[in-house]
């Protein structure tokens, strides 16, 4: 059995509920951690309200399948810049103590958004894309 469409709305899915969930504690609790990290890595305190977008509205978007490939992309580009700021460039290959990279949800949500980017939202999904 093959059923691409039911393949992308698990990984919409997937995407979107488990980056919500970051979202959501940052809708609890504000931003003043990721300004901190920001901040720390040289990059400006503003772009912290930006996690709004990438962790709250994007993987509402992706979820629900209204225009998803934006969505994704907001995911990918919020992605790019947690990976330089709490991560550093330089540590990308580093492995935490069970041999998994320290990164690796971060390259999950990557990979996940890359094919949402690549193949759209499939037809369940509120405006396909």
């Amino acid at each position: 059995m093959k059923n691409v469409d039911l393949g992308l709305l698990i990984l919409r899915l997937d995407l979107g509920i488990c980056l919500f969930m970051h979202g959501f504690g940052k809708i609890l609790h504000g931003v003043n951690g990721v300004k901190s990290i920001l901040v720390g890595a040289g990059l400006p305190s503003f772009l912290a309200y930006f996690a709004y977008l990438g962790e709250v509205l994007a993987p509402i978007m992706i979820a629900v399948g209204f225009y998803s490939r934006a969505g994704a992309a907001l995911v990918f580009a919020s992605s790019i810049i947690i990976l330089y700021s709490f991560f550093g460039f330089s540590n990308l290959l580093e492995l935490n103590s069970v041999n998994g990279f320290k990164a690796e949800l971060i390259y999950l949500y990557i990979a996940m958004s890359i094919c949402i980017i690549f193949s759209g939202s499939g037809k369940y999904a509120i405006k396909q894309d």
